[in-house]
């Protein structure tokens, strides 16, 4: 906790030095008096949606924090994780968390500030698929149905095995819930996502690939056109990882399971799936 109140205290201390400043994203904060913060919250441990409705993750812990530093209030907007880039692009959130890879692609149309963590692809996917492969070359050769999420490197790998049929779906839990029911061989999501389903469901023959598929630095996703509110963020994380606060929040959401008892079955929500 001291921790906290010292980030706080110091990020307060640079926002309020240079108030005449304030740039557009700042204004209309803090003439809201709200952070409004974009997230699907199906992404375990970054952003998730627990049993009651609520939103927990190490992503939220951060954007909490920032807006107590900040002195205002958080609203959150949750929304398909390809409508995250186009909401910050026409100003209806002032930033997007979701475990986002920090890629090029992504970088020419928003700023990231970052990185504050680092995960890699992996795929999860049946037990008896998992076994007979050693080498992620052999997928080229076999004719899976892969799910990923729409609009992410997930989706752009998955393009690149040459007779895979791809199943794009609208969010991780769409994923999950159709390899759960078996419509899908296996499903190709970030490293930690995987993880958290191989522990939430051990009895249901599924695994995991054990090594990632790639390096992807993760950031916070912001409109690239408020230097001041970007220079507030980068010093912001700064002060998170120099204080260690950073190093808990990792520690906590990483290296400890009690918050995945909160998290709700996801084929709760099968009749919800999209049929189209």
């Amino acid at each position: 906790m001291k921790y906290l109140i010292l980030c706080i205290s110091l990020l307060t201390g640079i926002l309020c030095a240079h108030p005449l400043l304030a740039g557009s994203v700042i204004d209309r904060i803090q003439e809201r008096q709200a952070l409004v913060v974009g997230t699907p919250g199906d992404f375990p441990p970054f952003s998730v949606t627990t049993s009651s409705g609520t939103l927990i993750g190490m992503d939220i812990d951060i954007v909490k924090n920032l807006a107590a530093m900040m002195k205002v209030n958080i609203r959150f907007e949750r929304m398909e994780f390809a409508k995250l880039i186009p909401a910050l692009q026409t100003g209806k959130i002032d930033l997007a968390v979701s475990g986002i890879t920090m890629s090029p692609e992504r970088n020419m149309k928003v700023a990231f500030i970052g990185p504050y963590a680092v995960s890699g692809q992996s795929l999860l996917g049946k037990k008896s698929l998992l076994e007979t492969i050693t080498d992620l070359k052999q997928l080229s050769d076999a004719r899976l149905k892969i799910a990923a999420l729409k609009g992410t490197t997930s989706e752009a790998i998955a393009e690149k095995i040459p007779k895979a049929t791809i199943t794009r779906t609208d969010t991780l839990d769409q994923s999950l819930m159709l390899l759960l029911a078996g419509k899908v061989d296996a499903l190709l999501a970030d490293y930690p996502f995987c993880k958290v389903a191989e522990f939430r469901y051990p009895d249901r023959g599924i695994a995991m690939f054990d090594k990632p598929l790639t390096f992807e630095p993760l950031g916070l996703a912001a409109a690239g056109d408020d230097a001041l509110f970007l220079n507030l963020l980068t010093n912001y994380l700064s002060i998170m990882s120099g204080s260690g606060t950073l190093k808990q929040l990792q520690d906590y959401w990483f290296k400890n399971d009690d918050w995945i008892k909160k998290l709700p079955d996801v084929e709760f929500f099968k009749d919800m799936e999209r049929q189209d």
